[in-house]
């Protein structure tokens, strides 16, 4: 059989170490912040604290990162006594493409400057962020703000300068400052003591017993109330239902005497109508009459004068002519009242006259 030749360990190690130095030597040129890779150096001055900020924390646009902190340092003007902290960046403009294309920051801006001085012109600005909540990291944020001045230190020519403004941390620790926490302190305290006052008063623990109680008492009469609401419940269902069974059976029977009473209607006016057209003519021969008894009377009221002027001996003649005239003005105001009696009411021909009516 034949026998394998054995691979020499130090050509496989020498491939692996090939491997890892090629792998070195590619994040070291051409990986991010190489040394084949373009960048820009930029100096910011922050006027509030820098503490979170570290060499190597991220620079990031909008969250995406685009470079990190080269160097914090803090510089002094002795003839002012003033403290500067320039933070020194570092960018690599690559990192921000055009739209819709691959082209670079330089080439897609079209500009001879420097690509974020541009940008600068337009509302770029850099704020600290805060990274981490637990570490307490901050990191520098670029971002458009146009409504904001561009506020620049013109102290050191070396790097282009990048203008701050205050981040949202500064405003919140200004705000805090201006408390006045001493007073907010004391108040909290006579709060807190007055709160415990109450809570280990004698009144409030029999307060919360009556609570209970009332409770309790409550509990009972709800109880009570729905025992008594169920029977009056179960009544007044079989109520409503008595109810709708009752308007049922009107609504059966009002519909014919509805029906025979519009009929009933239908008949009177059809008898007004026709005694209406009796009584006309009527009212008129009884008007007539009337007044040919009135003419009588007067006429026999002239002749008993006349009478008794050819006759004033004869008494017994004018006592009969006088009784005369009287049962005539008498059935003449009979005629009358029964007339009027037939204008109010008409149907006094068809029914006649009750033993009730004056004659």
């Amino acid at each position: 059989m034949r026998r394998r030749k054995r691979i020499d360990p130090r050509i496989i190690g020498a491939f692996v170490l090939g491997a890892i130095i090629l792998s070195v030597s590619g994040l070291i040129f051409f990986g991010p912040g190489g040394l084949l890779t373009e960048t820009r150096k930029y100096v910011i001055y922050f006027s509030g604290s820098v503490k979170g900020l570290n060499v190597g924390s991220p620079v990031r646009f909008r969250g995406v990162k685009i470079g990190q902190v080269k160097d914090i340092n803090v510089r002094i003007q002795p003839s002012e006594y003033t403290f500067n902290i320039p933070v020194f960046i570092e960018i690599e403009p690559s990192r921000i493409k055009s739209e819709g294309g691959n082209e670079g920051l330089l080439d897609a801006l079209k500009t001879n400057k420097d690509p974020m001085t541009s940008l600068v012109d337009k509302g770029l600005r850099a704020q600290l962020q805060l990274d981490s909540l637990v570490t307490g990291q901050l990191y520098v944020n670029l971002d458009m703000h146009p409504d904001t001045d561009a506020k620049f230190h013109s102290i050191s020519n070396e790097f282009p300068e990048l203008p701050a403004i205050s981040s949202s941390l500064d405003e919140l620790s200004e705000t805090i400052e201006e408390l006045p926490l001493k007073e907010i302190a004391s108040k909290l305290i006579s709060t807190a003591d007055g709160i415990e006052a109450i809570v280990t008063s004698p009144g409030l623990h029999k307060a919360i017993d009556n609570v209970g109680n009332s409770a309790e008492q409550l509990d009972l009469m709800i109880r009570e109330l729905n025992r008594q609401l169920i029977p009056m419940v179960t009544s007044l269902k079989n109520t409503v239902e008595q109810a709708e069974l009752t308007m049922t059976k009107l609504d059966a029977r009002i519909e014919p005497l509805a029906d025979s009473l519009d009929a009933t209607l239908s008949q009177t006016r059809g008898t007004m109508a026709h005694i209406d057209s009796k009584i006309d003519p009527l009212d008129d021969q009884l008007q007539k009459t009337l007044q040919a008894f009135e003419t009588t009377a007067k006429q026999a009221g002239i002749a008993v004068e006349q009478i008794r002027e050819l006759s004033g001996t004869d008494s017994q003649l004018i006592d009969q002519l006088s009784v005369t005239l009287q049962e005539v003005n008498k059935a003449a105001r009979k005629v009358a009242y029964f007339a009027d009696e037939l204008e109010r009411d008409p149907q006094i021909l068809l029914r006649g006259r009750s033993q009730g009516d004056t004659p």
